[in-house]
């Protein structure tokens, strides 16, 4: 069971080596921020809240 701890270690220390070479080569380009929405995402998500309220409407309370 002892070479289960190892391979387990070796993964994620791999793992984090890994980001961060990434991080490092890409010269840290990556965003992870919200970025805006295009119109066509928010074109669906107004279809999507126009639909939600036109059934609320349309059935009622009960």
């Amino acid at each position: 069971m002892h070479w289960v701890m190892w391979v387990f270690w070796g993964f994620i220390v791999t793992l984090l080596i890994g980001c961060h070479l990434v991080d490092f080569l890409t010269g840290r380009k990556y965003d992870f921020k919200e970025q805006e929405k295009s119109l066509n995402q928010n074109s669906a998500g107004s279809d999507t809240l126009r639909e939600v309220a036109r059934h609320d409407q349309q059935n009622g309370p009960f």
